[in-house]
């Protein structure tokens, strides 16, 4: 079970994402993607991940902020899309 405090499950699965990526164990909605030890290289590869698995096409820009900020940029696009991301 992870220590995420994470809200939701799309917050949950980018977490996920995440801590992959950064070798974290734990990633906190309010971390910020480059104070957690993230990159541009590492940026693209969750951005390329983010548009394969969830559909969602995300800037370097949205990215490169909090956990929460990219939830929301991605729950947004879902919702243009008319789509919702699977509650558990």
């Amino acid at each position: 079970m992870s220590t995420d405090t994470s809200t939701t499950p799309l917050q949950d699965r980018l977490a996920a994402y995440w801590r992959e990526l950064l070798g974290a164990e734990v990633v906190r909605p309010q971390d910020h993607f480059l104070e957690v030890g993230g990159n541009s290289l590492m940026a693209t590869m969750l951005a390329n991940r983010i548009e394969e698995e969830l559909g969602v096409q995300l800037s370097m820009v949205d990215l490169f902020d909090t956990l929460e900020h990219v939830t929301a940029v991605c729950e947004e696009q879902l919702r243009e899309q008319g789509r919702t991301f699977p509650a558990a």
